[in-house]
């Protein structure tokens, strides 16, 4: 079922607790984060899939908001339905996947790709790629495990010449099985401004520009969509910063950000979700 047959029926209360305001707002909608939350690595979190169905039951339109930065929407579309989870590519946002809108590409300038192969390969679709250090006008940086030093020094050169800089997310942290915690995107990020001075704009969450385009994608609206995830500087920063109601799930506090954003929820695991939801029911 589209998310527009969702949204037709379905809706649930949840408490606004910022700024003071404990007044219930309608929910409609919800984004999910992928990493941390619906999954770790190739495994589900505890009753993910029973959780999504349970909020499609419910008539809520359900969308995956996610920092991935590698693969398509397709590919992260195909890994939730074998996971279990029904999914199509509409419903799915990823930076890749906006990045041809974001501002810093308007001007058509040649990128400086620092990113698999893939990421590449879906810039150069809009935009002119050189790997040139000294005709590049902006670097795109995406996570790259294969990354080297070379690379990076390389990365700076075109930033100290004057280049943007513009990160796919600026993710620090990326969870995976086992408990284990990889570096992320914006660690690489904060490299290259630590070097060059230039700081990073972000393509993903916690961008404004990403949750206006996540909405606009989704159909949802604004005042009655709810995001959900674990990261406390990506989801629940660019969340509330987008007018959002936010949840944070999983027991990690970590942040960068000072004061530490501040969610309207916490839950122990993704599997709370319908709980906290309609438990509000206003019917």
């Amino acid at each position: 079922m589209s998310n527009a047959a969702h949204r037709a029926t379905g809706r649930a209360g949840l408490a606004d607790s910022r700024h003071g305001r404990p007044e219930s707002r309608t929910v409609t909608d919800v984004m999910l984060d992928l990493d941390g939350c619906v999954w770790f690595g190739s495994e589900l979190a505890p009753r993910a899939a029973e959780v999504v169905a349970e909020l499609r039951a419910a008539g809520l339109g359900v969308g995956f908001l996610t920092n991935i930065s590698s693969g398509s929407t397709a590919t992260v579309a195909a890994k939730l339905s074998g996971l279990g989870i029904p999914t199509t590519e509409a419903d799915v946002l990823m930076p890749i996947a906006a990045l041809a809108a974001h501002p810093l590409l308007a001007s058509a300038p040649r990128v400086y790709v620092l990113a698999r192969q893939e990421v590449a390969a879906a810039v150069s679709k809009f935009a002119a790629i050189t790997d040139d250090e000294y005709e590049a006008d902006l670097v795109v940086v995406g996570r790259d495990p294969e990354l080297t030093y070379h690379d990076l020094a390389a990365a700076v050169q075109v930033l100290d010449r004057g280049a943007g800089l513009l990160a796919l997310n600026l993710d620090t942290r990326v969870p995976v099985e086992d408990g284990r915690i990889m570096p992320g995107n914006g660690a690489i990020a904060a490299a290259l401004t630590a070097a060059s001075g230039v700081a990073a704009e972000s393509v993903g969450k916690p961008s404004r520009f990403f949750f206006d385009t996540a909405l606009a994608r989704f159909g949802f609206r604004r005042d009655s969509t709810v995001m959900v995830g674990d990261t406390l500087d990506s989801d629940i920063a660019g969340g509330a910063a987008a007018g959002l109601l936010t949840v944070h799930v999983g027991g990690s506090l970590f942040s960068l950000l000072d004061p530490t954003p501040e969610p309207d929820h916490s839950l122990r695991e993704l599997a709370d979700l319908p709980a906290l939801l309609f438990g509000h029911h206003d019917d």
